[in-house]
């Protein structure tokens, strides 16, 4: 008969939390990579790689796509533009989509962001912006400022 290795305490509840966690971070884990895979499907093309853009004509995303998370017109505005609102996902991977590109391009900024979700992306989407740099150019223009520091 084979001795079963004695296992340190520690050890065993290490690995007992492990397993508990882990349906959680196998979910969050494959969240991400779904997300991931949306947008270098569906933005990357465009939104390159690292989410720079392309000066004039497509935005960038890092410090930027989150800035204003916290103006509905804006939070609209990120899923009513014609890349967002026209890809060819559903509404819950478009959902899980935005949510890993403003977390994921914009920490600093995605403190503040209440999550998509895929009801909402849907009724935003079926009202996309047909002149997107006018619309953001309003929007931002709209924008209270905050307080200045002297």
């Amino acid at each position: 008969m084979l001795k079963r290795p004695k296992v340190p305490r520690a050890a065993t509840l290490v690995a007992a939390g492990l397993l508990w966690t882990g349906p959680a971070a196998a979910e969050q884990a494959e969240t991400e990579r779904l997300a991931r895979l949306d947008y270098m499907l569906h933005c990357q093309g465009c939104h390159m790689a690292d989410g720079s853009g392309v000066e004039g004509t497509v935005p960038p995303l890092p410090g930027e796509v989150g800035k204003y998370i916290y103006s509905p017109e804006w939070r609209d505005y990120l899923v009513q533009v014609p890349g967002a609102s026209q890809a060819l996902i559903d509404d819950e991977a478009l959902a899980r989509l935005m949510n890993w590109i403003v977390r994921n391009f914009d920490p600093d900024n995605a403190k503040d962001l209440k999550p998509y979700e895929a009801a909402e992306v849907g009724r935003l989407r079926r009202q996309p912006v047909t002149n997107p740099t006018e619309v953001r150019r309003r929007i931002v223009a709209d924008l209270p400022r905050p307080p200045q520091n002297d």
